[in-house]
């Protein structure tokens, strides 16, 4: 006998709507930290942003400083989560990754191009022209 109420497919269809409908489709990203775009040329500079929603401290890594951790520290621009920093760069390519809070290591998910390096991380390349 077939019963009149909601089958339980239907029924986590409707449970997964109301949650986008909640949350918004933001609710499914999967990494604490996302790049808004590429690098994007400025006048004499290329510009670096990434979310990090609860980081106290970002630091754009890469080639242009050596790799130092704490070398080139990003500005909070929205007051919580986007972080962003110019960094004057010559004619090149550069290879590039972000540090979170000293320890959480971020491969860029928009970036010119990737390459892994020798600690088997990806690493964003930014191409300068």
């Amino acid at each position: 006998m077939k019963g009149r109420g909601i089958k339980l497919g239907q029924f986590v269809g409707l449970a997964c709507l109301g949650v986008i409908l909640v949350t918004g489709f933001g609710g499914c990203a999967k990494s604490k930290a996302m790049i808004l775009d590429v690098p994007k040329p400025q006048a004499g500079s290329v510009r670096f942003t990434v979310v990090a929603p609860g980081a106290k401290k970002v630091f754009l890594v890469g080639s242009f400083n050596g790799w130092a951790k704490e070398s080139t520290p990003m500005k909070v621009v929205d007051g919580a989560a986007l972080w962003s920093i110019d960094v004057p760069l010559q004619e090149g390519e550069y290879t590039f990754m972000y540090l979170i809070d000293g320890v959480q290591w971020i491969t860029p998910p928009s970036a010119d191009d990737f390459v892994t390096d020798d600690f088997g991380h990806t690493n964003g390349v930014v191409i300068v022209r």
